[in-house]
C-alpha cells in the first residue's frame, strides 16, 4: 500500500516537472497544451490497478491536444485581461454594477478555466463550439463541486506562497484533486455516451 502511494507520487511529481518544462521553455504559449496533458496523466495515476506510463502518455496528450488546447488558452487569456482591467476600473471608481459585473465575470472565466482542460483531456469534441457549450454547462451545474475545486486552487496558490519551490509538487497535486473531484461529474456523460456501464469507472477519451 505504502509502496502504491509512493508511486503515485513520484508519478505526480513527475508530471509537475514535464508540465513546467512544456509551459516555460514555450514562453506559456503551450501552457493551455502543458495542462491538459497534465490533467490526461493525473487522471491516470489515480486509477488504483492500472500503472502510469508518464513521459509517453503526457507527451502523446500534448501533441494529440496541442491545437484545441493552445486556441482555449489564447482565448482565455483575450478575455481575463479585460475582466481584471474592468475590476479594477470598477474597484477604482467605486461603480458598484459594474464590480458586480466584473466579479461575477471572474467567476464564469476562473470556473470555466478549471473545467476546460480536464474537459479536453477526458472528451473529444466535435469543434470549439461543443468544447464551450459542453464545460459552460458543466462549470454551472455544479455548485458544491465548483465551491470544491476553488478550494484547490487556493490550496496550490497558498502551497506557492509559502515557498515557491513547493511548485515542484503544487501543480501535479492540484491536477489530481481536480481529476478526482471532477471524476463523477464526467461520469453521467461517460454513462450518457453509451461507452461505459453505469458503475464502471473507465476514464478513456470519449467523443462528446
Amino acid at each position: 500500500m505504502l509502496k502504491e502511494l509512493f508511486k503515485k507520487f513520484t508519478d505526480l511529481v513527475y508530471v509537475n516537472f514535464l508540465w513546467l518544462l512544456a509551459s516555460f521553455f514555450g514562453l506559456l504559449v503551450t501552457f493551455g497544451a502543458a495542462t491538459t496533458a497534465m490533467f490526461r496523466v493525473a487522471a491516470q495515476v489515480l486509477k488504483t490497478k492500472e500503472p502510469t506510463s508518464v513521459f509517453p502518455l503526457f507527451i502523446r496528450s500534448f501533441k494529440e491536444n496541442f491545437k484545441e488546447s493552445t486556441l482555449v488558452w489564447i482565448l482565455l487569456m483575450m478575455l481575463g485581461v479585460p475582466l481584471y482591467m474592468m475590476y479594477h476600473y470598477s474597484l477604482n471608481n467605486d461603480l458598484v454594477i459594474l464590480l458586480v459585473l466584473a466579479i461575477f465575470g471572474m467567476y464564469e472565466w476562473i470556473i470555466f478555466t478549471i473545467y476546460v482542460f480536464p474537459v479536453i483531456a477526458n472528451f473529444k469534441t466535435k469543434h470549439i463550439g461543443h468544447l464551450i457549450k459542453n464545460v459552460l454547462l458543466m462549470s454551472n451545474m455544479n455548485l458544491w463541486t465548483n465551491i470544491k475545486l476553488l478550494g484547490s486552487l487556493a490550496l496550490v496558490i497558498l502551497l506557492m506562497f509559502i515557498h515557491i519551490s513547493l511548485l515542484l509538487i503544487a501543480v501535479g497535486l492540484y491536477g489530481a484533486i481536480v481529476s478526482y473531484h471532477l471524476k463523477k461529474v464526467f461520469h453521467p456523460y461517460h454513462v450518457q455516451l453509451g461507452e461505459i456501464e453505469e458503475g464502471n469507472d473507465n476514464d478513456g477519451i470519449l467523443k462528446l
